[in-house]
């Protein structure tokens, strides 16, 4: 009964004046309702409309057997290109995909390792500036406990950093009467114990800090860090006075090294992107002799700066200062330090 049916359906057909599809067509038609086929028509769908034209193109011939042959196999030449085009177009996306994330890993793992750096100086800010602060409190509250042979240096590093931060709230706009208090503490201990310089020093971190905490803070310090730290090279550092970028090997003699000027770029650009920021350009030079080197300190201070103000960082939120590297201090090395005074708690 089962072997009926087909001949009973080419009956039907025929007296109905219909003929079935030849077998080649009815293939093709199969062909392209197969699941691999919709599959093209996602991926790939110029490619599957030109399979859907070749096998339009053998159903217009399917009453001449030679040429309905040859665009049978046209067409199923044409689908299977069409597949491989598929199957390239899945390829490409999840190549993009995968591109894409390890954009992402790479982006993370850059991230993680700036925060690293910057979590590192942190560190090692925190350490020197409780370093820094136990020696003026030392100083200040048993000054014995300071070998002799360190206590000229000490003291002298000590009033120094005070004038320094003294600078630093001039620049926020503290007032005059609180400044003059203060600059005459310092100027007073040069002529005192060790225990002035660091009474002096404390005064002068004191007012800084409270000049800054009324003040609203305009500009993020870990971001500020983290920004330096990514751009390498400039070694951020953070104290009473905001964020610091310490920068070595800029000069050659009282000029910019030809070297040095993509950091200084680097810096400037940093530096622009921080709103109302003051920066201060603070130069030192070692030497026996305190003339000649604060002389070269400000030489170089100056070439700095105007390389700065060159590079779009604005005249009048930046100051310039060569200072002698005290030996025996805190900086053991020729450094410039740039300073982005910033108002706000630290």
């Amino acid at each position: 009964m089962k072997r009926a049916w087909p001949l009973l359906a080419a009956l039907t057909l025929a007296c109905a004046g219909r003929r079935p599809p030849p077998r080649a067509v009815a293939d093709l038609d199969r062909m392209l309702a197969s699941p691999a086929a919709r599959a093209v028509a996602r991926e790939a769908p110029d490619a599957y409309s030109a399979a859907v034209t070749a096998a339009e193109r053998a159903r217009a011939v399917q009453d001449d057997p030679p040429r309905l042959a040859e665009a049978e196999q046209e067409a199923r030449i044409v689908f299977e290109e069409a597949q491989c085009r598929a199957r390239l177009a899945v390829a490409r996306r999840r190549l993009t995909e995968a591109e894409r994330a390890v954009a992402e890993v790479d982006t993370d793992v850059a991230r993680m390792e700036q925060e690293a750096r910057s979590l590192d100086a942190e560190s090692a800010q925190a350490v020197d500036a409780r370093q820094r602060a136990a020696r003026a409190r030392e100083a200040a509250a048993a000054p014995g406990r300071v070998g002799a042979a360190e206590r000229s240096a000490a003291a002298a590093d000590l009033r120094q950093q005070a004038q320094l931060f003294l600078a630093a709230a001039v620049m926020l706009g503290v007032d005059e009467a609180r400044v003059a208090a203060v600059r005459a503490r310092i100027e007073a201990a040069e002529r005192g114990p060790l225990s002035a310089s660091g009474e002096a020093y404390l005064a002068a971190e004191r007012l800084l800090e409270a000049t800054r905490a009324g003040l609203r803070a305009s500009v993020d310090p870990a971001s500020l860090s983290g920004s330096l730290s990514g751009a390498g090279g400039l070694d951020p550092r953070r104290d009473a006075r905001g964020v610091i970028a310490v920068l070595r090997g800029l000069f050659a003699g009282a000029r910019l090294a030809p070297a040095a000027r993509q950091r200084v770029e680097t810096l400037a650009r940093v530096v622009r992107a921080q709103g109302d920021a003051r920066v201060r350009v603070e130069v030192f030079v070692g030497g026996p002799a305190r003339g000649p080197a604060e002389a070269l300190a400000a030489a170089q201070a100056q070439s700095l700066a105007g390389e700065l103000r060159r590079l779009g960082v604005p005249a009048d939120r930046l100051q310039a200062q060569g200072l002698h590297r005290i030996e025996g201090g805190a900086r053991r090395d020729d450094r410039v330090e740039v300073v982005m005074v910033l108002p706000g708690p630290s």
